[in-house]
Order: structure tokens, then sequence, then C-alpha cells
């Protein structure tokens, strides 16, 4: 079985977010989609470890922002590699509250989604929540990040789009790999960080001191060669 044919499942990047008694959390999901149309309904699938899990339990309510495909890998890692149960995570983002009272991170966001649990499903690992559409609006006209590109653009690379890309500078350039040991982003000297403002060509030893992985805020002490 080859697993890596899910990839071709179409996905999106999104941060879902949710409340109760006036606290916040909010993590990335892909696994969410429109299952009716009469009502309007959406199914998302949310990892059972997550802070966001116990709010949408208790509250019954989520809210949903489409992430734009120039979505910095800092807000990701923010929303998706660290745990609402050490730092406020709303207090790192720029958000509204919709008409439920839930956040909408609006950083980098296409459209929303409020909604409002109507059941749920144990997965395993995961809990699914089929939930009403409360409400629905768009915030820009940018194309929405896939979860291919995230993962074979985005991923610790500079997008080939990008102002700061220059593919004769990248083929000739000494190629260097390191990855984090704790998220798993693998930093490639081809690329470089852009948003970090880190040129493409730059080898791991020369970036500075105090840089870190843009997904997890790991230290280069805790980036190896591969």
């Amino acid at each position: 079985m080859n697993l890596d044919a899910l990839f071709s499942l179409n996905c999106g990047m999104y941060i879902i977010s949710s409340g109760y008694n006036g606290k916040y959390n909010g993590m990335i999901i892909n696994a969410l989609v429109q299952v009716t149309a009469f009502p309007n309904q959406i199914i998302a699938s949310v990892n059972k470890e997550s802070l966001t899990l116990e709010y949408i339990k208790k509250s019954g309510l989520y809210n949903i922002s489409v992430l734009d495909k120039d979505a910095p890998l800092q807000l990701i890692g923010l929303f998706g590699f660290q745990t609402g149960k050490k730092i406020d995570k709303f207090s790192k983002s720029q958000f509204i509250l919709g008409k439920n009272k839930i956040p909408i991170v609006t950083d980098h966001t296409v459209s929303y989604v409020e909604t409002k649990v109507v059941s749920k499903l144990d997965a395993g690992t995961h809990v699914l929540f089929l939930s009403e559409v409360l409400e629905s609006e768009f915030l820009t006209k940018e194309e929405p990040m896939t979860y291919n590109y995230y993962r074979d653009v985005k991923g610790g690379k500079v997008p080939r789009t990008a102002a700061t890309f220059h593919p004769e500078e990248a083929d000739k350039a000494e190629i260097e790999r390191h990855r984090c040991t704790v998220c798993g982003y693998i930093y490639d000297s081809r690329y470089g960080d852009p948003d970090s403002g880190i040129d493409c060509g730059v080898l791991f030893k020369d970036l500075p001191e105090d840089w870190v992985c843009p997904i997890c805020g790991a230290g280069k002490d805790k980036f190896v060669k591969i």
C-alpha cells in the first residue's frame, strides 16, 4: 500500500478555533469538508490531545479560518506546533470575534466559517465534528493554501513564485540540508528561510545564532545535518 496516494486528496490548510468561559485556543487542521448544502454543514477532524477539542466539546462552537498561500511558516508553526496549554496563541496573532463569540484569525485569512456542532463521532485519535454553518464570509481574494502546496512548496522552501527565489543561484549554490529534530522541518540552503529574512544560498552555519525553526521555534542546536 502506498500511503502517499492519500496526498492526492484535496486538502486545505485551516485554523480551527474555539473557546469556553473567556478562554480561547486554535490549531491547524487540514481535514475539513462541506458535506451538505441543505442545510449547510461541514465536518472537521480534531485531534483528541488538543486543547481546542476540549473547548469545542464544552462550548459546542468552533470557527474556521482558511489560510492563503502566502501564510508564513511562523503562523502555521504557532497554531500547528505550539500548545495552547502553555501559551496564549491569540496574543500573538490578529483576530476578531465572530457572531458566536469565538475567535476568527484574520492573519493571512481568505475566508472564515462560523459553526455550531450538531453531532460528533469518535474516530480513534481524532473526533469528527458535524457542524451547522452559522455565518461565512470572504476577507480577501487571495488564493487558499492547499496541504500539498504547504508540504511540497512552502515546507521550509521558498515558493518558485517568491520574489527572493533565484533558480540560477540556487542551482549553483552549495546544497546543505538540516532537519529539526523537534518538528521535522528541513532547512535547505538552496531556498533559505524567506519568512525569517534569510535569502536562498545561506548555509546553515552562517545563519544568525538567534535563528530558530520557523515552524516550532527550536534553536539551531536542535537541528541535525542530513
